[in-house]
């Protein structure tokens, strides 16, 4: 089973794209739908024998949700040349998987939509990956950057289905699915 989190405040891009790509034993999960508290930075997570964390909200559910799974696909936008608030709220709940080996063997793959041209994106997508490999040394999972979409000016588009042709998303699909069932 793949976990699928659209790591957007809202249902639009990143919930509707990973909707199109998994598959029906898959789960999605919209971050826009949870109540996830921030890290207290208390770390009894480390200290626990069970490395759970002590903060009780809907976190509890993505936990569980990444141990059943195989793969941990993400979809963010792009805010403020970074990942979504929201999404850096959940990488910092991780702070579990510091202290035990449960992400060991598991694949994260992230997928950025930002409304700047790709290219044009590109200094801020080094960073992106730069921090998610970095949590690679600590956390003990395998991190690929699947892809980088443009939605356009978020005035006039904000929208990846008005950016790219249905022949350019199919290719893409077709893509990602392929790197996600490696």
């Amino acid at each position: 089973m793949n976990l699928y989190i659209s790591g957007s405040n809202r249902k639009h891009n990143s919930y509707n794209f990973l909707k199109r790509i998994k598959e029906n034993e898959d789960v999605l999960i919209s971050l826009d739908d949870l109540n996830i508290k921030w890290c207290l930075g208390c770390n009894a997570c480390q200290q626990n024998e069970s490395n759970a964390c002590i903060v009780n909200d809907d976190m509890q559910k993505i936990y569980n949700l990444i141990e059943k799974s195989d793969n941990i696909i993400i979809m963010s936008p792009i805010y403020m040349n970074f990942i979504t608030g929201i999404l850096k709220n959940v990488i910092d709940r991780f702070n579990p998987y510091c202290a035990s080996e449960k992400l060991k063997g598991k694949k994260i793959m992230l997928i950025t939509v930002g409304q700047m041209e790709e290219e044009d994106q590109q200094e801020v997508v080094d960073k992106i990956n730069d921090y998610f490999k970095s949590l690679t040394e600590f956390m003990y999972f395998d991190f690929e950057y699947l892809y980088n979409f443009t939605s356009g000016d978020i005035i006039d588009v904000d929208d990846i289905n008005k950016t790219y042709s249905d022949e350019q998303l199919q290719k893409i699909i077709n893509n990602i699915k392929n790197k996600i069932n490696m």
